[in-house]
């Protein structure tokens, strides 16, 4: 329940060349946890157990998930060790679906080690795919969005019918109080830009001086609980179905 200790923050200020990259849907392909341990005896012989554990059915696992074997038998001589590795392995699968790599400068990354946790603060503009549509050469506007008449939205547009209109325009776009658009907008495809913050916290995964002094961070996707400790150590028994042997 403990919250991570955050040891830096990036914000647009202080980054460029921002990549983020999602994982395949193989990359996330839930599983059913084999943990081979050893069970020792004392005076006695070592005996080799397994213990399975795999997502409950409200988290989305299914017996039906493909098993993956961790064998830990070297090392690992009790059976909540490897409980809690495999909690550990299926909340990771589940939960983290992204990481980021950036640029920054030399003073901004000093401080941090791998491993350790940093938050990254963004504000983006991007466009939703429903929040889009087309205004007929009346005015009349054609959407899924319920747009309200005198309200101003900023959009991207762009006139497909008009040769010389050969590039997507950003503007504002005020509706009529007959609910059309003015002329300027007439015989348009139109999507309204959204802008929103992004709050994320990553665990660092490297760090590499780059070009011109810069220095490369990457970083993989940490989310939080409502009370802002790690998901992926959030290991309500509710969560799992476990097959001790």
């Amino acid at each position: 329940g403990a919250k991570p200790e955050i040891k830096a923050l990036f914000t647009d200020g202080n980054t460029k060349d921002l990549k983020v990259s999602f994982l395949t849907p193989e990359e996330r392909q839930l599983f059913q946890a084999k943990v081979i341990y050893r069970e020792e005896d004392e005076n006695g012989f070592a005996e080799t157990k397994v213990f399975e554990s795999r997502l409950s059915s409200a988290q989305g696992g299914s017996s039906k998930d493909p098993y993956e074997v961790f064998d830990m038998s070297i090392f690992c001589t009790n059976q909540q060790h490897a409980r809690d590795f495999a909690r550990f392995a299926l909340k990771v699968r589940k939960d983290v679906d992204h990481g980021i790599k950036f640029t920054t400068t030399p003073q901004s990354a000093m401080h941090l080690e791998p491993g350790q946790y940093f938050r990254y603060y963004s504000e983006s503009t991007h466009t939703d795919r429903f929040a889009n549509g087309v205004i007929t050469d009346d005015g009349t506007i054609q959407t899924q969005l319920d747009l309200t008449a005198g309200t101003t939205y900023d959009v991207y547009y762009w006139k497909p019918a008009d040769d010389s209109f050969n590039e997507v325009k950003k503007a504002q776009i005020k509706i009529l109080d007959n609910g059309k658009a003015p002329d300027t907008f007439r015989g348009s495809v139109f999507t309204i830009a959204q802008t929103n913050a992004s709050d994320r916290v990553y665990k660092l995964e490297s760090l590499v001086y780059g070009e011109e002094g810069f220095v490369e961070v990457a970083g993989s996707y940490q989310p939080l609980t409502s009370t802002g400790s790690l998901a992926i150590l959030d290991w309500d028994d509710d969560y799992f179905e476990e097959t001790p042997e």
